[in-house]
């Protein structure tokens, strides 16, 4: 009898700033099963030359902008990783600052929006989010942590937005069947937000109109309800990356 070359799925996590780990986004991924090597592009570790090897790319936040080449020198080789994945149609999670890269590399607009969010937000699906895979697991009205000033005004051609809200029209798309990306940061809990209001650039603060103190308490005392709106939404991308290792294992 043949024993099938079975092999744990992996997860290449591109960390562009200190203060913006995978947090409990990641925890759910990794108690699918799946495992998740970070790189700490921050702190100067190379990224690889392709994802040869890896089962699915997770792109975090960071406070640079998408074309930010001058402060971060790896972002034209991440941009490169992201474009071949999403030709590949290679799982790929971008968050936050994960969706415009894949916007800058792939032929849509990122922006600097009118108004910073900050805090927790909602969002609404699109009829296509509510019949997608993913974000069908999720309300069709949901909360998430947001923390940003730039925005995706206009998606890649052939992105499919998923989810939307007045102040930013595209929160969540996908590309082909494994690509997908949030505007929002699903993945954190509320130590990482009081982190990000401290160190962070103020202006975002000063222009959402919330005060640190409240945005950190109500995303604390909320922190349940994300859990289950948003774990099993990680889960199910979890699910393509094993997807993805047991078909590359054959």
């Amino acid at each position: 009898m043949t024993v099938p070359n079975l092999r744990v799925p992996r997860v290449l996590a591109v960390q562009s700033d200190a203060t913006a780990p995978p947090a409990r986004g990641g925890a759910w991924i990794n108690q699918r099963g799946v495992e998740i090597e970070v790189v700490h592009a921050w702190q100067g570790d190379p990224l690889p030359d392709s994802l040869a090897g890896y089962d699915g790319l997770m792109v975090l936040g960071g406070a640079m902008g998408a074309e930010d080449d001058h402060v971060a020198d790896w972002l034209p080789q991440l941009r490169r990783l992201m474009r071949e994945a999403v030709e590949a149609d290679h799982p790929v999670l971008g968050l936050c600052l994960g969706l415009q890269l894949i916007a800058a590399a792939c032929g849509g607009v990122v922006a600097l929006g009118q108004t910073p969010e900050f805090g927790l937000g909602e969002i609404e699906l699109t009829a296509a989010g509510r019949a997608d895979n993913l974000m069908g697991h999720l309300p069709d009205r949901v909360r998430v942590p947001q923390f940003h000033r730039d925005g995706v005004p206009t998606p890649p051609p052939g992105a499919v937005v998923l989810a939307t809200s007045a102040l930013y029209p595209v929160q969540a798309i996908r590309m082909g069947t494994r690509v997908y990306a949030v505007q929002g940061h699903p993945e954190i809990d509320s130590g990482v937000l009081a982190d990000w209001g401290s160190f962070e650039e103020a202006d975002i603060l000063e222009g959402s109109g919330r005060s640190l103190e409240h945005a950190v308490d109500e995303l604390r005392a909320a922190e349940d309800e994300l859990r289950d709106s948003w774990q099993p939404f990680f889960e199910a991308w979890a699910a393509l990356v094993i997807d993805h290792a047991a078909v590359s294992s054959e």
